[in-house]
């Protein structure tokens, strides 16, 4: 079923309030398959755009539950999808006022949740900005509300520059010190987002061109390589400490493929010639049938012998 199905289903006006459990069903199919999210984020604009308030207004608590509940491909899509811009143009429009309230109740919690100006997504806070600037009152905070903002962030957020644009307060610094930093494990769900995470890139890898450098420079690409390497430090920590055969075998299979798409990556920065790959077919489910095991148990052991060493480069 098409995604903007389920968010014209969400978002139905004959619904009496927000349908929770397709909020949340939605939610999960997009912690899946990330690679969803930007039609789900584009079926959203839509309905909150839409002339309806009531429509206007589960959509915008549909938005509000992917920003809760997923992780920064969701952050990401609504940040460069110029959902932010048609919300701050709502409320220049004087529209309902539980629609704008909403709208401002958001943009505030997010600006602040995200780091302000110099957060990897500066989005948030130019909306509020313009907000601002246009004389919007922001309705007072309560003390004992609940942070609108808790994604099930798992990689550390490293390494992404330009160094002046770096914000302590809102992601983790890249460690500097001789101390080895904690790295959790995946699980297979967080591989399986990997997983999408991985195909975003490659797909906006094979539409750079290969002799324009400067294409790698994009907020969306810095991230989702940021992302990718970090990645491939915990499947270290999966290959090394995971009994499970199922999971050891994706874990695998995910560090190949993250070490073809940010060897592209790299060979483009050093202007190497590269070939245009089609795009990988999307991975097995988590809960599917494993693949086959090779035959003998010394092949997985030889494998992984090999692959540690690419993993710590």
């Amino acid at each position: 079923m098409p995604q903007s199905v389920l968010v014209d289903r969400a978002t139905s006006e004959s619904l009496i309030g927000p349908d929770w459990s397709l909020n949340l069903e939605i939610c999960d199919i997009l912690n899946h398959d990330p690679s969803q999210a930007k039609d789900v984020v584009k079926s959203i604009k839509k309905r909150i755009g839409h002339k309806n308030s009531k429509i206007q207004l589960l959509a915008l608590t549909l938005l509000e539950t992917l920003i809760k509940n997923c992780g920064d491909f969701v952050h990401m899509h609504v940040a460069e999808r110029d959902i932010l811009h048609e919300m701050v143009k709502i409320v220049k429009k004087k529209p309902d006022y539980h629609v704008k309230e909403k709208i401002l109740i958001l943009i505030d919690t997010w600006q602040e949740a995200f780091g302000g100006a110099r957060a990897r997504y500066p989005q948030y806070y130019a909306a509020y900005q313009e907000l601002l600037r246009a004389g919007a009152v922001f309705p007072q905070r309560s003390e004992s509300s609940v942070p609108i903002y808790t994604p099930p962030q798992t990689q550390p957020l490293q390494n992404y520059p330009p160094p002046a644009l770096r914000n302590t307060d809102y992601r983790q610094e890249a460690p500097e010190s001789s101390s080895v930093p904690e790295v959790s494990t995946l699980s297979a769900t967080e591989i399986q987002n990997a997983s999408g995470v991985m195909d975003v890139l490659s797909e906006m890898l094979n539409a750079i061109d290969p002799g324009n450098r400067e294409g790698l420079r994009q907020e969306v690409i810095v991230d989702l390589v940021d992302q990718c390497r970090s990645y491939k430090q915990r499947v270290v920590q999966l290959v090394n400490t995971t009994s499970d055969e199922e999971l050891l075998s994706q874990g695998l299979s995910l560090n190949d493929d993250l070490q073809r798409v940010l060897a592209k990556h790299d060979a483009i920065a050093a202007g190497i010639a590269v070939r245009v790959e089609k795009p990988k077919p999307p991975q097995a489910p988590a809960n599917s049938s494993p693949p086959a095991k090779p035959e003998g148990p010394k092949e997985p052991t030889q494998r992984l012998c090999y692959l540690i060493p690419s993993i710590l480069f």
